[in-house]
């Protein structure tokens, strides 16, 4: 018997983009003779501790060391502390082969990215490409609500935690843990073996909690499933995914 099959390729980070949205308030002490970019509080210090072999931040006698937070403000005391802020986003791959698949078969695929950050209260990411696509211009559509995957239905769907069935993904990871970092799924997206996709959608966030900012890095894992049906053209379906990650500083 001859079984109609798709080839469906996802391709991932080639074209991933990153938009930095970002306003940030600031004092400093200053003057027309000085400007004051840090504050330490001690009996002494020195951020800038060079020579031709080394370079060192040193500091003596430091009165207060951690993190403190309201719905007001952020604070960050230590040794030294940077004071620039920023946000990064870096894909781990390139592409992702979901198999030929007929309707009684699911494709699957998974990749990892990781955004780190800085002093940034919150930021979200972001999917905005349309769902898988043929070179005809055929499209499978995204599940519009999250749900299980159904063999033998025209589907595509994303979510960013571990899942067992099928058995792909991981859940974010905040590094080194979540007193660094306070990532996670985004709803839709963070249920275990339910998938889901709409072009535009937030996907993960930091929930920019109070006392733990978003500092630090999170690797999330998105799982990619696809169905088809008997009535499904057959071609190869691409999808180039792009990300954005918006930051709030």
């Amino acid at each position: 018997m001859w079984r109609k099959k798709i080839k469906q390729l996802l391709v991932l980070g080639v074209v991933s983009s990153v938009v930095f949205s970002a306003t940030v308030s600031a004092q400093t002490s200053s003057s027309n003779n000085y400007q004051v970019q840090e504050y330490q509080f001690g009996t002494g210090g020195n951020p800038d501790l060079n020579s031709s072999s080394y370079n060192a931040n040193a500091s003596i006698g430091s009165l207060g060391v951690g993190r403190s937070s309201s719905t007001n403000y952020d604070l960050e005391a230590g040794l030294i502390t940077p004071s620039e802020p920023f946000l990064e986003l870096f894909i781990n791959f390139s592409s992702i082969d979901l198999g030929t698949l007929d309707p009684t078969t699911t494709g699957t695929g998974s990749g990892t990215f990781w955004v780190r950050t800085y002093l940034s209260s919150s930021y979200i990411v972001q999917t905005m490409s349309p769902s898988l696509t043929s070179e005809g211009g055929r499209v499978i559509p995204g599940k519009s609500t999250a749900g299980v995957s159904s063999v033998g239905t025209e589907e595509f769907g994303i979510n960013l935690v571990d899942n067992s069935s099928p058995d792909l993904g991981s859940s974010p990871f905040n590094v080194p843990d979540n007193n660094f970092a306070d990532a996670e799924a985004a709803p839709g997206y963070s249920t275990p073996n339910q998938f889901k996709y709409a072009q535009g959608d937030i996907i993960a966030r930091s929930a920019a909690t109070a006392g733990n900012q978003a500092v630090g890095r999170t690797d999330f894992t998105i799982s990619y499933i696809a169905n088809v049906s008997p009535v499904t053209p057959a071609g190869s379906y691409k999808m180039v995914h792009d990300i954005v990650v918006t930051g709030t500083f």
